[in-house]
């Protein structure tokens, strides 16, 4: 998965979450990911476009926080 947008907590809060769901935290978007997890869903960010365009889901971290927390 790879994390974009500017979060109300740091980056690194969110990466430490998803790992310790057991994800992989990448750094850019290629075809092998997964899951684009963004501040704002409807985010226009580079990121966020080249996953659109493989097809990859992007999800806001609200709705993404919510999986985790039934994860636990």
């Amino acid at each position: 998965m790879v994390l974009t947008g500017t979060f109300t907590e740091t980056k690194d809060y969110w990466r430490q979450r998803f790992e310790q769901a057991g994800l992989q935290v990448a750094v850019t978007v290629t075809k092998k990911t997964a899951l684009v997890c963004a501040a704002d869903a409807d985010s226009m960010s580079g990121k966020a476009k080249k996953a659109r365009q493989y097809g990859i889901p992007v999800v806001g971290v609200e709705a993404f926080d919510l999986v985790l927390a039934r994860m636990a």
